[in-house]
């Protein structure tokens, strides 16, 4: 359980570190385990070695003697090394950690960090002998073993920091490349002034190929942005042309109204639908060029659904819908008029036409406006299609009113309670 815990922290923490801090740390801390453990086997290798020349050394000299007391010739024996006929010449102080009975060469473990090496041999006349190597006096001392242990891991930590100084410097030139990109990507907005612009020079590398792509990519995506603007542009004459004509023949109508009253009503529609039509390819457009600066003519949220709300009484009443405006508020904020009439308008069509009872009740606050139906059971089920732009109607579907939304930082939502269905949209930015 806390291994787990200890990893899931771990996984935490290592997501929070980016890329060239992981690449650090883990290189890092590799290098500085293998260095350790590889210090730690030189070390253990050293003393092994030396253990073994001493207990060689002893092991030939009891050979040797050996050999020499059986013919009975006189040894020298080598400094530092005492032979014993009986256990009990031994000195208390070494006598009491050696094993009298066990023949063979054995490394004395003596408490007070006193080396000696020692043999239990047997003579060709079945007799015991014990040598005793003091190996102090040629082996390296305790003292001088923990000076060059600190000399070591002294050496060893400068040694890493110089590596970390060394490996930070070329990784840091090795990610420059990618950095570089990372900017340029970030600087590049489409407009002709910041293009992406493929500055690497070696391209045979991984962030050479990175770049190209980049760079490639950056160029098909200027051109569709090109190609999309001229559209626009082409667009917003093209059907511009013919609502001004529409408008113009419409005010000319107007003129002769006057000795036909009965032409007063349906001419009066007909500007409320040229008007519409012009407001909705102005936004249209608009989101088209993901421009936010078109539109600057400001309304109360208010006055934006009272025209609203007189626009769709007409159709209201045709298909025996009531729309009921049970809540206003004088103090409501102004808003992009346009903007707000297209997605208020949508609404409220989405509403005359889906609602199954014949009460619409829209509801204005100082910063919201809301529109709530009734939903039969079976329609219900299916709200998403209605809401979600792929039954539009005479309207722009969802998609177009949550783009408009998004551009002018209004949150719109939805939600279902019982048989009604409630649409807000949040005007505070």
């Amino acid at each position: 359980m806390f291994l787990s815990d200890c990893q899931s922290k771990l996984a935490r923490f290592a997501r929070t570190l980016s890329l060239s801090q992981r690449v650090k740390a883990t290189f890092i801390a590799s290098f500085s385990v293998f260095c350790l453990l590889s210090l730690l086997v030189i070390f253990a290798a050293t003393k092994g070695t030396e253990d073994y020349i001493f207990e060689k050394q002893l092991s030939r000299v009891v050979t040797q003697f050996s050999q020499n007391y059986a013919q009975r010739h006189t040894f020298l024996f080598p400094e530092g090394i005492v032979a014993y006929a009986r256990f009990a010449d031994i000195p208390p102080l070494l006598a009491e950690y050696i094993d009298s009975s066990t023949p063979g060469v054995f490394e004395l473990a003596h408490p007070d960090e006193q080396d000696f090496h020692y043999a239990v041999a047997r003579m060709p006349d079945n007799t015991l002998y014990y040598f005793i190597y003091d190996v102090n006096e040629v082996e390296i001392s305790e003292n001088l073993e923990r000076m060059m242990m600190q000399i070591i891991f002294s050496s060893f930590t400068l040694f890493i920091l110089l590596f970390f100084l060394i490996f930070h410097l070329v990784l840091k030139r090795s990610l420059a490349p990618m950095f570089t990109l990372i900017e340029q990507v970030k600087k590049s907005d489409g407009s002709s002034d910041t293009r992406f612009i493929n500055e690497y020079k070696y391209e045979d590398d991984e962030i050479g190929l990175l770049n190209k792509t980049l760079a490639d990519y950056a160029q098909r995506i200027e051109a569709f942005v090109q190609r999309e603007r001229e559209f626009t542009s082409f667009a917003s004459h093209e059907l511009r042309t013919p609502v001004t004509v529409i408008k113009g023949a419409n005010e000319l109508l107007k003129l002769h109204s006057e000795r036909d009253p009965a032409l007063a009503k349906p001419l009066a529609r007909l500007e409320r639908a040229v008007n519409s039509m012009e407001d909705m390819i102005t936004v249209l457009l608009e989101l088209a060029r993901e421009d936010k600066t078109g539109q600057t003519a400001q309304a109360k949220l208010a006055a934006v659904v009272e025209e609203v709300l007189l626009a769709f009484q007409c159709q209201a009443d045709k298909n025996g819908k009531t729309l009921s405006l049970i809540a206003s508020s004088p103090n409501s904020l102004s808003i992009t008029r346009v903007n707000g009439l297209i997605v208020i308008s949508n609404l409220v069509r989405n509403a005359i036409q889906h609602s199954t009872e014949a009460d619409i009740e829209l509801c204005v606050t100082d910063s919201t406006f809301s529109v709530s139906n009734t939903l039969q059971p079976e329609q219900s089920a299916h709200v998403s299609e209605f809401f979600s732009g792929t039954e539009q109607g005479y309207g722009l579907g969802k998609i177009i009113v949550e783009r408009v939304c998004r551009q002018q930082n209004w949150q719109y939502t939805q939600r279902i309670q019982g048989s009604r269905i409630c649409v807000t949209v949040d005007f505070s930015t």
